[in-house]
């Protein structure tokens, strides 16, 4: 599923889990924001229209471009690593230890890997 606004193409890349909305939206805009200012991009990102809730947790998507998408894999990334199971790793802890920095306790995912309460939510849904 893809995005669009204004002249650029957009794509989930991460899922966001909060339980403290504002401020992790707070933090989480900041550190994008940030990575917009290091790599000179404008509106390289975006974050979906609609949170949604859930046993107290709110969940939203982060949309990038992909311009966006490839300076912060160019970025993040070392010269070395070529599967994607060890790039999404260095990438999601990455984010995940600038939303510690700042002292969030959201988590960060991939979007569309396995939930990290998986076997919570199956049972939920039966």
């Amino acid at each position: 599923m893809t995005a669009s606004q204004g002249e650029g193409t957009f794509f989930p890349l991460f899922t966001i889990i909060s339980n403290n909305f504002n401020k992790d939206l707070y933090i989480v805009k900041h550190i994008f924001f940030g990575f917009e200012k290091l790599n000179h991009t404008e509106n390289g990102f975006k974050l979906s229209e609609r949170a949604e809730m859930a046993a107290g947790w709110w969940f939203y998507d982060i949309y990038v471009s992909r311009d966006f998408v490839t300076k912060i894999f160019q970025q993040l990334l070392p010269e070395g690593v070529r599967d994607k199971k060890s790039a999404t790793i260095k990438i999601t802890d990455a984010f995940q230890d600038q939303l510690r920095k700042h002292g969030s306790e959201a988590k960060i995912k991939m979007h569309g890997d396995i939930p990290f309460a998986a076997t919570w939510w199956a049972w939920l849904m039966r």
